[in-house]
């Protein structure tokens, strides 16, 4: 019988950590299901378990460092080895600069990025130490890329965990550790609830931004899990999402004026009451900005 693979998930009660859980389960990982929700970690685990896979509820704040280093040695207790550790709790916030609170920014840096820097701190020796290789997945944003006006505080957080894992991918590399970054576009979660905006105008247009959206978590998992699988580095979703990352690379400060220019449209939108459009086609809004001055 093959051994048992295991993995760690954080943000797991919910949202793309749940849709995480649930694609490993039908392969038949066991999964220890971070959270600081207890309840909704617990049924997760049910989903889990009805969808073929074992797991174990663990109490988390992934802001507290001796939390991870607690979990690290429960489970080193507990387990032969780590075949995956996804760094995936996150929060969601926007407000200009200087209207954002100091307060906030403390609050989502440490949820969105310390997420990631301490679990691969604590497990990063026990992934090398897995014979037959293991892999992190680090979930970002298109927001890392994207720079949206009004969105420092996430675009920071993201940015970084964007940056730790092109960083983790060429650490991890020699010892047979790949590593995974996801970078959605915005997709149907509950990422909204527990966010916290400077005013309610960017709660609101990040809302139009989901509503219009027909991604989901799962389509984000399915990505994620196949890239494990591949051992590719950049999950890019959806279509949309590849072509401004290559737009940005190209001709960023282009980019960064269409980002601009496209921000500034949907707030005004928000602010008069009207409704928020779809965005265009990739194929149209690259025939406007090849004719755009640099």
């Amino acid at each position: 019988m093959p051994e048992r693979r295991n993995a760690v998930i954080t943000g797991a009660a919910s949202g793309l950590g749940r849709a995480l859980a649930l694609r490993l389960a039908r392969e038949g990982w066991h999964i220890a299901i971070c959270d600081i929700n207890d309840a909704a970690s617990e049924e997760t685990l049910r989903l889990v378990k009805s969808a073929g896979g074992s797991g174990q509820v663990e109490h988390l704040d992934v802001t507290d460092a001796a939390a991870w280093q607690r979990l690290r040695e429960k489970l080193g207790r507990e387990w032969p080895q780590i075949d995956l550790l996804a760094n995936n709790a996150g929060v969601a916030g926007g407000g200009n600069m200087g209207e954002y609170p100091l307060e906030d920014w403390d609050w989502i840096i440490k949820i969105n990025l310390y997420n990631g820097i301490y679990g691969c701190h604590y497990f990063v020796d026990w992934l090398k130490q897995n014979p037959r290789g293991s892999h992190i997945i680090n979930t970002a944003s298109m927001a890392a890329i994207a720079s949206a006006p009004g969105m420092a505080a996430y675009n920071v957080t993201k940015a970084g965990m964007l940056a730790l894992s092109e960083t983790l991918y060429a650490e991890l590399m020699p010892h047979n550790v790949g590593v995974t970054v996801l970078c959605p576009s915005f997709f149907a979660t509950n990422l909204l609830t527990t966010g916290r905006f400077a005013k309610d105008d960017w709660r609101k247009l990040a809302q139009k931004a989901f509503d219009i959206s027909k991604f989901t978590a799962d389509d984000v998992a399915a990505q994620a899990i196949s890239a494990m699988h591949a051992k590719r580095l950049y999950v890019l979703v959806p279509f949309d999402s590849k072509f401004r990352w290559w737009f940005k690379r190209l001709m960023p400060t282009v980019f960064l004026k269409q980002v601009a220019k496209m921000f500034s449209r949907a707030g005004k939108s928000i602010a008069q009451g009207e409704p928020a459009s779809a965005p265009r086609p990739a194929a149209e809004r690259q025939q406007e900005v090849a004719g755009s001055p640099h």
